[in-house]
């Protein structure tokens, strides 16, 4: 058998065909992340000096080494958008928000924690309760359902059961449109990031009215008109009259409803807020919205189609949100909006 016996070993390349015993240290070549060789040959080993982490080229990236990297998941999930607000009897209704995306590797998890996966329901169209999610409910306090639409659901994975504390990784969902006269207006606002985007009301220049998205310690303030269901943990809030104004979006903290003013103001509702739990997970995205778009539609794994866009303008409801969870050794699970959670088990 063929041995390599040597004390300090700091060279760039080293062939050897048999064992290698290194007596003293070994000492890799150093590089940013930015910097690593763009082709080095497949299997050259390297620091990560941004990461502080040994990386691999595996023939096409530069990977994390099995002792580099300890994670047991890397999550990822899209909110839900907000339904499409309805013309009612007036001129136009107005584009829901697109939900949030967050993504996150998650390590230190117990063997046998359970694991509870949760996927926002788009926002209903003049919802008469709330979306899959804690989408707010455009129409809570009853009477007139003409205009205003639901804020879209959260998608989020909880540790054993669902409640804010037991909250692992989730991303928010988009605001419910609202109404007006005017054609460009009062949208719903986009979920996800630290805080949901704010809804819109553009018509008369009456931001006050607007539906606020939720932030990382509390749901969206409620607008001037108040609400008849305020925003708060996991929940969207709804419009004080009826469903004059559009709900807000489910989220870490949801967002508020928007309201109703003279003339011919009826504003969109706020984003929920995404989140994503320091103690278990890193190298972490939380990526709001703009508009009716959806955060990470360009993320890998992304179905396509309308999954978490906000409803078209008059009456389509938001696209549901969706969730894709990779295992240690690579295996993928998708899941998509069921109306029903799914438990998974750590190993």
């Amino acid at each position: 058998m063929s041995e390599l016996n040597v004390g300090t070993v700091n060279a760039t390349n080293v062939n050897a065909t048999g064992d290698v015993d290194i007596g003293g240290k070994a000492e890799l070549p150093a590089f940013t992340t930015a910097n690593l060789p763009s082709s080095p040959p497949t299997g050259t080993l390297a620091f990560d000096t941004t990461e502080q982490k040994v990386k691999v080229y595996d023939g096409t990236a530069w990977v994390l080494t099995a002792a580099s990297d300890d994670k047991q998941y890397r999550i990822q999930c899209w909110g839900a958008g907000g339904g499409g607000g309805t013309r009612g009897g007036w001129s136009y209704g107005a584009e829901g928000g697109g939900g949030g995306y967050v993504e996150a590797k998650v390590k230190g998890l117990a063997s046998g924690t359970t694991l509870i996966i949760r996927v926002g329901e788009g926002g209903l169209v003049n919802g008469t309760r709330m979306s899959y999610g804690g989408g707010g409910e455009a129409n809570r306090a009853g009477g007139d359902n003409r205009y205003g639409s639901n804020g879209g659901g959260a998608t989020a994975v909880f540790f054993s059961s669902v409640s804010h504390d037991n909250v692992l990784i989730i991303a928010g969902g988009g605001g419910g449109g609202g109404s007006s006269r005017a054609q460009e207006g009062n949208f719903g606002g986009a979920g996800g990031g630290p805080t949901g985007q704010d809804g819109f009301s553009a018509y008369d220049s009456k931001i006050q009215y607007r539906g606020r998205g939720g932030s990382g310690t509390e749901g969206g303030r409620n607008n001037q008109q108040g609400s008849s269901y305020s925003a708060r943990a996991l929940e969207g809030g709804s419009a004080a009259s009826n469903g004059y104004g559009g709900a807000g979006g489910g989220g870490y903290y949801g967002g508020s409803a928007g309201g109703y003013s003279e003339q011919h103001t009826m504003a969109g509702g706020g984003g929920g807020s995404g989140y994503a739990d320091p103690a278990y997970c890193y190298d972490v995205k939380n990526y709001r919205g703009e508009y009716r778009m959806p955060a990470g539609a360009g993320e890998e794994g992304y179905p396509g189609g309308t999954v978490s866009y906000g409803g078209n303008a008059n009456a389509s409801a938001g696209g549901h949100g969706y969730c894709r969870i990779t295992d240690a050794d690579g295996n993928v699970t998708t899941y998509t909006y069921t109306g029903s959670d799914t438990n998974i088990t750590v190993p």
